[in-house]
């Protein structure tokens, strides 16, 4: 009798698990599929990811000409995983294929912790904390900011988590190593999975994780990436280079104190489960990685909006949380009760408070039409396949699956026939980083004053004006620049 309740449990678990991520993957990918009609996706990033994704789906280099003339995606950050992609990409291509395959990625990571949550925790508490996870704010950020590489390591973590939670050792390694392939400060996350094993008695396969995850890392940012850039690794200067590993490390307590945005990070990530996460190692396997944001001098690094960077900690903590509430619950002392019952009601009330903020999926005006974006679509249909264009940053990822996009103004003198930008787009670089670490960072398109500086140089540069359209602007070369 004992095993068939078990047996209808487990069930019950499973089918409410697919149920609760099929209904995600529907809304998560409405959602990314009506910001990028609606030109809220941007070049940077879905436009350098989709040309990267049509490099391979060609069986060419992966160049993403969005970056500059050359520029190799392998030389940029390692995730050779995004091959996987090209096969999809070859059937349907478009920036629209990568958008469902994150939506699909990240709901697919639903299933485990799900699966393990109402497995645990029974119907109610399980759902409800189910569906925080799939609207907690580090994925809803994720998914409000174009695609990435992330996505695949949010299900892989998911699986891994939850198979170290059911102390199956063999499948959490099976699931861990692939996040050496999603990018190359992933080995942090491997080392820091291994080191758990270790505390576990796994020594054997704990050591091999650690040690395949930090030389990963070395390996990647000491040879591979420079090797396909020139020999440099372009991201060296977010870490201080007159600070040694020793010195940074006795500065970041200081340093916490000096930037208010990490401190709200951290409260946040604490803030998420009650506090009650941090009771169970599991919640450790985050610190590597968040150590690594925080010692950046990037800002973007330590944000908790519209950005991808948080939603590998989501199945970290949710897992860990869904770990420690059934001892929570054995505790008679009342403290422990009022801690349990926050740390479920938290991650909930997390959730719908995302309702309310800009890139909020369930917020209806992310769904609104405007005649603004009829407008831009009308602009960019007069665009012809094939050709080279330089894009604003708003209408790229418009125009990668079907021209060779360079962003405009062209930073690196290339030469193209089209240009088209929507001069309404007030700013490019995000809030969080200042015009002057963008330039030196290289990693962002130009301010608006910049574009309009541009565009008032084309006439001179053979370009006349063929179409205009609420702020949406088309030039075509028509002549030889003087």
């Amino acid at each position: 009798m004992a095993e068939s309740a078990a047996g209808a449990r487990e069930e019950l678990a499973r089918r409410s698990a697919y149920a609760i991520a099929a209904a995600f993957f529907v809304l998560y990918s409405g959602y990314s599929l009506r910001r990028h009609h609606l030109l809220r996706t941007t070049g940077y990033d879905l436009g350098i990811f989709e040309q990267a994704v049509r490099a391979y789906s060609r069986f060419q280099a992966p160049i993403i000409p969005l970056k500059g003339p050359g520029v190799h995606v392998l030389g940029d950050h390692f995730h050779p995983i995004l091959v996987t992609l090209a096969p999809f990409y070859r059937i349907w291509p478009g920036a629209q294929t990568l958008l469902v395959a994150q939506a699909l990625l990240i709901a697919l990571s639903i299933v485990p912790v799900a699966r393990l949550a109402v497995g645990r925790l029974g119907v109610g508490v399980g759902l409800w904390l189910s569906a925080a996870y799939a609207l907690s704010w580090g994925i809803q950020g994720a998914l409000g900011f174009d695609f990435h590489e992330i996505a695949f390591a949010v299900p892989l973590l998911a699986f891994a988590m939850v198979a170290l939670a059911e102390r199956r050792w063999r499948a959490a390694v099976a699931w861990t190593l692939p996040l050496l392939l999603v990018k190359e400060d992933m080995g942090l996350l491997v080392a820091a999975i291994g080191g758990y094993l270790i505390w576990r008695g796994q020594r054997r396969s704990g050591a091999a994780l650690v040690v395949a995850g930090l030389a990963a890392v070395a390996l990647t940012v000491k040879v591979v990436l420079p090797f396909f850039n020139d020999g440099r690794f372009s991201y060296s200067a977010y870490l201080d280079p007159d600070k040694d590993l020793w010195s940074l490390a006795l500065s970041f307590p200081a340093g916490l104190f000096e930037n208010p945005r990490k401190l709200v990070l951290l409260a946040l990530l604490l803030l998420l489960t009650g506090g009650a996460a941090l009771r169970t190692p599991l919640a450790l396997v985050a610190v590597p990685v968040l150590l690594s944001r925080l010692v950046s001098t990037n800002p973007v690094h330590w944000e908790v909006g519209r950005v991808h960077y948080n939603a590998v900690l989501m199945p970290i903590l949710f897992v860990a949380l869904i770990e420690v509430l059934p001892a929570l619950r054995a505790d008679g002392r009342l403290r422990m009760r009022i801690w349990r019952r926050t740390a479920i009601v938290f991650p909930g009330i997390f959730a719908l408070m995302m309702h309310l903020t800009p890139w909020g999926i369930t917020n209806p005006n992310n769904y609104a039409d405007t005649p603004h974006y009829a407008a831009a679509r009308r602009v960019l249909a007069k665009v012809p396949d094939g050709v080279a264009v330089a894009a604003g940053n708003s209408v790229a990822p418009h125009l990668t699956g079907r021209c060779r996009v360079v962003i405009f103004p062209p930073s690196h003198g290339e030469r193209v026939d089209w240009v088209v930008t929507d001069t309404r787009v007030r700013t490019i670089a995000p809030k969080t980083l200042d015009q002057e670490s963008a330039a030196r960072a290289g990693l962002w398109p130009p301010t608006a004053e910049q574009v309009q500086a541009a565009l008032r140089a084309l006439p001179s540069q053979g370009f006349t004006k063929v179409a205009e359209d609420d702020g949406v602007v088309l030039y075509r070369r028509t002549a030889a620049a003087p």
